[in-house]
């Protein structure tokens, strides 16, 4: 009795799959692209993914044309549940093999349900995007021009997920407008280097606008976004290297701010390991530098360490990890760059990080070689201070647990921002720590500037005073005085610190739910 109607729902949906046709699919493949469909497949587990709404789109024969349903355009959005790497998650993607993916009131209305369900379900969000905004032509078909503004319920879900559950969106392409809003609005977001560009206005409108003669790259692709303005967080190489990146990431978050983390211990790393290399890397001399990241590997589980942001703000080192299965956020500076040193640009490369981790439980282990505030005209400029003191306000307000374990420098008030103020913090010292509101180096002559200029030899006696103050800047001093907790030998700060990560989770598992602060965008 209704062979007719399931024959013309299959129709439909054969059409939906053929997306913006057979043309527009083969020169979205000869530039090398996958479809939408093709990059939900290849972030999906195999035969996961419930699709919603797969027959929205426009019928362009509505006049009584039996043949109508081969001419309806589907609705440039896909949008569903799928499972990655047996999680569920929520995933939407733009189709730009449909009008380049511009945004008219049908895919408003699509992403409007999709970030609902999301929320309701408590599900993380997946966003493939690649599309370019609105479209002018729309003007024509409404007969009139629109206000631009958020539907009320719609943009309160979009503002609550980045409090409630993981948000993480990969750009394919040239996007704009809105496909660029919700690029950024995530907690974790990538662009492909030479394929992504990025722009609040593409090069016509900032021609248009008198702003120079730009290509895309020039305007908006990764060396801009990825090393210096810091709107994304990773670059990857290809489409699937993008997508591998979104699963490795989402691996070390729960599903929503309601659960833990998930613990994954495979065995092959003894907690109690214990790198020999550790107890040599830093150097005697305080102005060289060395490789933290070898410390890192030398500490977290082999292999486990994920990085995020790393090609801006360098001199600060971002990024997730695991301490005998549990995932933790790391922070670490990096000496090779300004000295490891508070800079303007990572002020806010730090404060999303500390509020991506507060708010999904992901107690954070500090690695502090924090020599201070990045000084100097530029510095100043950009306004350094204020910036860096917005960043320490992050981590006072974080409720997750902290373990700061200090390597070498903490100075000044960058130092402080180094922990929390009012929460509880873990704190270990390696010998080779030093720690006060100036260096020797540059306080004792500003200290003592008038005796060591009138000194028979003002470089002999500027010696004696820095070795004096260094001896009573021994750590073991404030050990003495239990100004820090525990000097350890650098071999055994694995072992310690997957004993600390323990007792973290067991306290934040008391504490879920959403944090009061939420997530800053």
């Amino acid at each position: 009795m209704w062979n007719s109607a399931i024959e013309e729902l299959e129709r439909r949906k054969r059409a939906a799959f053929e997306l913006g046709g057979k043309s527009n699919v083969a020169k979205h493949h000869a530039a090398g692209k996958m479809t939408v469909r093709e990059r939900i497949n290849c972030i999906a587990d195999e035969g996961s993914f419930l699709e919603r709404g797969i027959l929205a789109g426009v019928d362009q024969n509505r006049e009584g044309n039996e043949e109508g349903h081969e001419n309806i355009t589907p609705c440039p959005l896909v949008i569903g549940i799928a499972k990655v790497n047996g999680q569920r998650v929520a995933v939407s993607g733009d189709d730009f093999t449909i009008k380049g993916a511009s945004v008219g009131r049908l895919y408003k209305a699509k992403n409007a349900y999709f970030a609902k369900m999301a929320r309701r379900l408590q599900l993380p969000v997946v966003r493939l995007l690649e599309g370019a905004g609105g479209s002018i032509k729309e003007i024509l078909n409404i007969g009139y021009t629109e206000l631009p503004t958020w539907n009320d319920e719609a943009a309160q879900d979009q503002v609550d997920m980045m409090s409630e559950v993981p948000v993480v969106s990969v750009g394919f392409g040239a996007i704009a407008g809105l496909a660029a809003m919700y690029l950024v609005q995530s907690h974790f977001c990538i662009m492909i280097k030479e394929q992504t560009q990025v722009f609040v206005g593409g090069p016509p409108l900032v021609k248009a606008a008198g702003g120079g003669n730009f290509s895309k790259e020039e305007l908006g692709g990764y060396k801009v976004h990825g090393y210096v303005s810091g709107v994304v967080d990773n670059i990857a190489e290809s489409e699937n290297d993008a997508l591998e990146q979104i699963k490795r990431f989402l691996s070390f978050l729960p599903p929503n701010v309601w659960n833990m983390p998930a613990i994954q211990r495979d065995g092959q790393d003894d907690p109690k390991r214990k790198d020999e290399d550790l107890v040599s890397i830093i150097p005697q001399d305080g102005r060289k530098p060395y490789d933290m990241r070898r410390i890192i590997d030398g500490v977290v589980d082999q292999g486990s360490f994920f990085e995020i942001g790393k090609y801006q703000g360098r001199s600060q080192i971002t990024g997730l990890a695991r301490m005998n299965g549990h995932p933790v956020g790391l922070l670490a500076n990096d000496p090779r760059f300004l000295a490891g040193s508070f800079n303007y640009d990572v002020s806010e490369k730090f404060i999303r990080f500390i509020d991506m981790c507060d708010t999904f439980h992901l107690p954070i282990i500090n690695l502090c070689d924090q020599p201070g505030f990045t000084i100097g005209v530029e510095s100043e400029i950009h306004g350094n201070i204020r910036k860096g003191v917005r960043a320490s306000f992050a981590i006072a307000q974080a409720t997750v647990p902290l373990a700061v374990v200090y390597l070498r420098k903490c100075f000044g008030v960058a130092g402080a921002a180094q922990k929390t103020a009012m929460g509880f913090c873990w704190r270990y010292a390696w010998p080779s720590a030093v720690w006060g509101n100036i260096p020797v180096e540059g306080g004792v002559y500003a200290a003592h500037r008038a005796e060591i200029e009138s000194a028979q030899d003002p470089k002999k006696y500027l010696n004696e005073l820095q070795e004096t103050y260094r001896a009573v800047s021994s750590p073991f001093r404030t050990a003495e005085a239990f100004g820090i907790e525990d000097i350890i030998n650098p071999m055994d700060t694995r072992e310690l610190l997957c004993e600390w990560v323990e007792i973290a989770y067991e306290v934040e598992r008391k504490n879920l739910g959403i944090k009061k602060r939420g997530m800053r965008m």
